[in-house]
């Protein structure tokens, strides 16, 4: 994934949500729907209620971003690194130019409570600490994942992923674990790809291992949290099918096992299409089931569903082994979801799970749907998901320029929805709020990339 020209960046940035959200519900409790959204059994709605835009000229960052680097396109909270009672982020750049062309990078925010930018610190080959070896075109920081405190240093973690690696073959890709110190730098690293960091599965050229990445707590009981990493780019009984490695990690960040999920592998019996791109994205949503074990959402923003890349996104209860028992499609034709989806919203480009949405223990997802075309082309939208237990939808709201009462300003092309995560409760008022990746937003020039910070409101 080596570009180094405009026009290629434009069609990476196509490709990466390919291979890499927001509207919750809200609706009469007869089942009846306003502004794509519907109120089920779980008797709740959530809205925005204010948001905050931070980009090279809003939300007082004051980091150096150039035209390209679609700051944005990957957004992650790993955690309140400086102890400050607030929720800081992780916000990825992957076509900075940082060291060398489209090496990448990414910025550690540490936020107030308004949702503005403190202090920011940027990580790439030529800053923050990091001392590992970027190439061109290896789009480090395409995304983000806290992991918490993997080495048990008192310092919250960080796992990146550099979809466009080389290592071992043109485009496998790979993932950087970031050991991090209180201050946003890096004390020390550790690289997982094809025979690297103790990773013994097989990866292909153009699987793209990376594009996605999520912490899913312990599965295996051993202590240590594990990693789910999306390679959407993985052919397994057809071409960009995709797959998911589920990694059982040491406190070193190194690999000492891991599962593949995909057609025809690790379980996992759903019906996959050629160019779907399954593990385009990842979230960890708990144990919804309840059977002792977390689950995981994974995104296929290439499905077909009622037309041309709706996109979908797939529910895998899984074993202690990291192996699915069983799943459940969400899509336009699939999962209880009604909501409506167009040809080529790519529904599915982004996953977050959000715990407690609404103070209540309700769980949520959140999934990007960065081309939908509420209002300007492209401009993008996320779809709050509330799933039930058999991994069914039970109700859900987008958020969008139509939708959801967000009153931000999104232009055509901004693919809001690129990226999404749960932040916390910045504001203190009972319900989890969001941030959202729009790389394509031209603020200071054309794509620097922007991320909104919305606060949520439950009715």
């Amino acid at each position: 994934m080596s570009f180094c020209t405009r026009s290629l960046r434009n069609l990476i940035l196509l490709s990466c949500f390919l291979l890499a959200g927001f509207d919750l519900s809200q609706c009469s409790l007869s089942g009846s729907t306003d502004g794509d959204s519907r109120r089920g059994s779980t008797g709740i709605s959530v809205r925005v209620q204010d948001e905050q835009k931070i980009s090279a000229d809003e939300g007082n960052f004051n980091g150096n971003l150039d035209s390209g680097d679609q700051f944005g396109s990957a957004v992650s909270a790993p955690g309140d690194l400086e102890s400050d009672g607030v929720q800081d982020l992780a916000v990825g750049a992957p076509f900075s130019d940082g060291g060398g062309t489209d090496h990448g990078a990414l910025w550690i925010l540490f936020m107030d409570d308004n949702g503005r930018v403190d202090l920011e610190r940027r990580i790439s080959s030529d800053s923050g600490g990091f001392d590992g070896n970027l190439d061109v075109g290896d789009l480090f920081g395409n995304a983000l994942a806290g992991v918490g405190d993997l080495n048990g240093d008192g310092a919250f973690d960080l796992a990146a992923g550099a979809p466009g690696d080389d290592e071992g073959g043109d485009n496998r890709g790979a993932v950087w674990l970031l050991f991090l110190t209180a201050e946003g730098r890096v004390r020390d690293e550790q690289k997982i790809a094809d025979a690297a960091g103790g990773f013994s599965g097989n990866l292909d050229n153009d699987d793209r291992f990376g594009s996605a990445i999520a912490e899913i707590g312990d599965i295996n009981g051993d202590g240590i949290i594990d990693l789910a990493v999306g390679a959407p780019g993985d052919d397994s009984n057809g071409t960009d099918r995709g797959a998911v490695w589920v990694l059982f990690l040491n406190a070193e960040g190194r690999v000492r096992d891991e599962q593949k999920i995909a057609d025809g592998a690790g379980g996992f019996d759903g019906d996959l299409d050629d160019e779907d791109r399954f593990g385009s994205a990842l979230a960890g949503i708990g144990d919804i089931d309840g059977d002792g074990v977390n689950d995981l959402a994974v995104g296929a923003p290439g499905n077909d569903g009622k037309g041309s890349n709706r996109g979908a996104v797939w529910i895998l209860f899984l074993n202690t082994a990291g192996r699915v028992r069983d799943e459940q499609k969400i899509a336009d034709d699939a999962g209880g979801f009604d909501g409506d989806l167009n040809d080529e919203d790519r529904f599915g480009s982004a996953l977050a799970g959000i715990d407690n949405i609404d103070g209540s223990g309700l769980t949520g997802l959140a999934v990007g749907a960065p081309n939908d075309d509420d209002g300007p082309d492209n401009a993008g939208a996320v779809w709050v998901l509330f799933p039930e237990a058999d991994g069914r939808v039970d109700a859900w709201q987008k958020i969008s320029p139509d939708a959801g009462d967000f009153d931000g300003d999104l232009n055509a092309g901004d693919h809001f929805g690129a990226a999404v995560a749960g932040i916390g409760d910045l504001d203190n008022d009972g319900t989890v709020d969001l941030a959202v990746g729009a790389p394509g937003d031209d603020d200071g020039g054309s794509d620097k990339g922007a991320t909104w910070v919305l606060f949520m409101r439950a009715d």
